[in-house]
């Protein structure tokens, strides 16, 4: 029975391949500051106000939307109980990304 020596990566190539890949992503960073610098985008100045963006958002909601009306509920034991007595459907929302110390229902 012969014993193989154990496999070694060529440490230079891998060097090399690391500093490549330094290279590119430099190249990459460097072409999108230049492009930014170049960019005629709004000028913070020239940027809209909180008060300008808050009456143009208020504009376009709608006063009366029938989902607003619903009282709803973050239990679907309540909501459950409650579509029961109403005689109503249940439409149940699920949002998986929770933490873990999450304590609600």
């Amino acid at each position: 029975m012969t014993t193989r020596a154990p496999l070694r990566l060529p440490t230079a190539r891998l060097g090399s391949i690391a500093a490549g890949a330094a290279l590119i992503a430099a190249a990459a960073l460097g072409a999108t500051a230049s492009s930014r610098a170049d960019d005629d985008g709004p000028t913070p100045a020239a940027a809209p106000t909180f008060a300008e963006l808050d009456a143009e958002v208020a504009a376009l909601r709608e006063e009366k939307v029938a989902w607003r009306e619903i009282a709803w509920k973050s239990c679907l034991l309540e909501g459950l109980a409650e579509a029961k007595r109403q005689n109503k459907p249940v439409v149940c929302w699920v949002f998986i990304d929770r933490p873990i110390d999450d304590e609600r229902c």
